[in-house]
């Protein structure tokens, strides 16, 4: 009974060595033709006005920074009180800050009460024109954005409620 096992053991190993050989990867000889491919550093931003990045140099700011925009929510949040006709928690939202600065394409990214969710939506599109915009190469780009929204709303601190009335 020994002896099969060690047999069927020493096979076994044997098969999954001989399974790990790779032959090694082999250059081609031929030149490769790179003019026809399209490159994104052959498009300048002027042609391409609307050009929408993941990140830029400098990131888009709303006006007053972030205690502005805790404010901003605070105050316009129509659901800024705990009540029991809805859940607490956050509605992630994501939207593009295009070059003007302006909020566009909302949409859910994780929703929780159609209530909520569309509190959410709209208190995202009235950020519209209150963002700078972002900016690479000393160009306004439009930049993805990527936001929570907490309800109930976020009550802001004795020194930051005072500001932000």
């Amino acid at each position: 009974m020994t002896a099969r096992f060690l047999m069927c053991m020493l096979l076994l190993s044997s098969l999954s060595a001989a399974a790990q050989v790779v032959e090694p990867y082999r250059v081609p000889q031929a030149a490769i033709d790179v003019t026809d491919l399209e490159s994104d550093y052959a498009q300048s931003p002027s042609r391409n006005s609307h050009h929408i990045g993941e990140y830029a140099e400098q990131m888009p700011t709303f006006a007053g920074g972030l205690e502005g925009l805790l404010c901003f929510l605070y105050r316009h949040n129509r659901f800024a009180a705990p009540s029991a006709a809805y859940p607490a928690g956050r509605v992630f939202v994501r939207f593009l800050i295009d070059e003007g600065g302006r909020v566009r394409d909302a949409r859910l990214l994780k929703p929780l009460h159609p209530e909520l969710d569309a509190e959410a939506l709209r208190l995202v599109r009235l950020l519209s024109g209150h963002f700078t915009p972002g900016y690479n190469n000393k160009r306004p780009v439009a930049v993805p954005f990527s936001m929570p929204v907490q309800f109930p709303a976020v009550v802001p601190d004795k020194k930051q409620l005072k500001r932000c009335q």
